[in-house]
């Protein structure tokens, strides 16, 4: 005997109606499917860049797509501020609450994106992670990494006092190695090549010294912190008259090429 029997829906919003028929063993049996189209599906993409140098400026980008059916309301995204990062600005309204920056999109309407930023100074060495959400009746959240480096610039400055000399009479050059970066530099090495018009006495530097003719070469300086000074002298005697060039070459592990001074002196009989 068969019975059958009627059902009314009754719908309660946008969706599309699926229905399918299954018969085994002499069995029907059927099966509705609901899928809400109407409803808002959001996403959100962090995005920053992968390298900036200490006390640079880093911009982070926030993307919110509404990719549903539907429009997705009271819209809130936030922005999660780390200790390793200073926050400068945000645009689109987003404002600092705490150590978080929040932008309230209200109504993201279906098949809508909107892009955010938000600018940080960097104040420390190391790896960023950052992360936002975004919130409507449901949450998303993106986060991304940004490496943060600093990087040594060695400065090298050469004077000699006094000048000019009589022949036969001795002047000290001084080298000054100064470090103005913000990260460490390591191997610093100092070589100084007299004119064929001097003649070595003595050096003094954080280093020892060797002499071999007319080049002195001090051993390399293992690290120079940021804003670190080194200071070296070198000797001389004045065995010729002319105006002469004293030389000096450094190099470092950070340099891909020598960095070249030179002080002329004025020898006179």
């Amino acid at each position: 005997m068969k019975t059958l029997m009627r059902i009314t829906m009754l719908a309660s919003g946008l969706g599309l109606l699926n229905a399918a028929t299954t018969t085994a063993y002499g069995a029907v049996a059927d099966e509705l499917a609901f899928q809400n189209a109407g409803a808002p599906m959001v996403q959100i993409t962090k995005n920053c860049p992968q390298l900036r140098y200490l006390g640079r400026e880093a911009v982070f980008e926030i993307v919110v797509t509404n990719s549903g059916g539907g429009a997705a309301q009271n819209v809130v995204v936030t922005d999660r501020i780390t200790g390793n990062i200073q926050f400068i600005s945000a645009d689109n309204d987003g404002k600092r609450q705490g150590n978080d920056i929040v932008w309230r999109l209200g109504t993201l309407p279906a098949g809508e994106s909107r892009t955010l930023t938000a600018r940080f100074r960097c104040t420390t060495i190391g790896t960023i992670r950052n992360a936002a959400s975004v919130t409507y009746c449901a949450e998303a959240m993106d986060e991304c990494e940004l490496e943060v480096k600093g990087i040594p610039a060695i400065l090298i400055e050469c004077v000699d006092d006094p000048d000019p000399i009589e022949l036969n009479g001795e002047l000290t050059y001084t080298i000054t190695v100064t470090n103005q970066g913000t990260a460490i530099g390591t191997n610093i090495a100092i070589t100084c090549t007299l004119p064929p018009e001097e003649e070595y006495v003595s050096s003094t530097g954080p280093t020892s010294a060797t002499a071999d003719g007319k080049t002195i070469t001090f051993a390399p300086l293992a690290t120079l912190a940021p804003k670190a000074k080194a200071t070296y002298t070198v000797r001389v005697k004045g065995v010729g008259t002319g105006d002469v060039r004293f030389k000096v070459e450094m190099k470092s592990d950070q340099m891909t090429s020598h960095v070249m001074e030179t002080e002329s002196t004025r020898i006179y009989n």
